[in-house]
């Protein structure tokens, strides 16, 4: 006979089940995660993050070192940046010098406007220096500003001649290291040269960047007496934007090539071998 287990008679307290710990779903769904960084707002900090911030700006610019451009001295390097602007603004302001010099036989109505200056046509209706306002009441300071630029040409040619001469590709220039792409190279020039390319490069930019800046304050100051007949969408894309480049740019020249001076400066300074021992 086939006997099974008999379970054993009476009355028994019910089983509870064992109590399990909850876990709450943040904790089931956190993940271990690196603390946040510990950023120090006090003064201390605060300079400390100016500092870092301006030694980045400035290595960002700062000219190659010479292992950079296999030389074993320094040399001056003109960047494609600084090359293709002067490419793009020698003859545009050599264009406006021609037309300021030569007035009235550039303006309307002029023995040689047609067909070089028909374009300024538009301008001159913008800007009234450049019209026959200007020319009719006698404003000086358009002239004034086209004798400076033939100036500025004549020291663009002097700092392109030189570098076209005597300069050699290299991959890194002066002001976009690391840029990459197309604006990562440059031409560096060599020797006396390549000093006398800075000296008048640098010159010739702060001339630009001034004159310009001049320009805008000439305007301002004087009530807005040549342009306030515009409305604000001419204003700022024909004159604001366009002028604009001619700040822009010689600002970033102007930044470059006095970087580049100071390191020639300090490298010149620096104690030779010889004089430490």
């Amino acid at each position: 006979m086939v006997s099974t287990r008999s379970h054993p008679q009476g009355d028994f307290p019910a089983t509870e089940a064992s109590p399990t710990k909850k876990t709450s779903r943040s904790s089931r769904n956190s993940t271990a995660s690196p603390a946040p960084p510990d950023f120090d707002l006090s003064p201390t900090g605060a300079k400390l993050l100016a500092k870092r911030a301006v030694s980045n700006a400035a290595s960002e610019i700062s000219p190659p070192s010479p292992v950079e451009i296999n030389e074993p001295t320094w040399c001056h390097t003109a960047s494609k940046l600084t090359i293709l602007w002067l490419s793009i603004s020698m003859p545009l302001v050599l264009w406006d010098a021609l037309y300021i010099l030569l007035r009235p036989h550039t303006m309307a109505g002029g023995a040689i406007q047609w067909p070089i200056w028909k374009p300024y046509e538009v301008y001159a209706a913008i800007d009234h220096v450049y019209g026959w306002p200007g020319w009719n009441n006698r404003d000086g300071f358009g002239a004034a500003q086209g004798v400076l630029n033939a100036v500025e040409l004549v020291l663009y040619g002097l700092y392109s001649m030189i570098v076209y001469n005597h300069g050699i590709p290299v991959a890194s220039g002066t002001g976009v290291k690391a840029k990459g792409g197309f604006f990562s190279g440059g031409l560096k020039v060599r020797g006396k040269p390549g000093n006398r390319a800075l000296i008048i490069g640098f010159a010739a930019a702060v001339m630009t960047l001034s004159k310009t800046v001049l320009y805008y304050c000439n305007e301002i100051f004087s009530d807005f007496k040549n342009i306030k007949h515009n409305d604000w969408f001419t204003v700022i894309s024909l004159y604001g934007i366009m002028n604009g480049l001619w700040i822009v740019f010689p600002a970033y020249m102007t930044i470059v090539f006095g970087t580049d001076i100071l390191e020639a400066l300090d490298r010149t300074s620096e104690p030779s071998p010889k004089k430490r021992n």
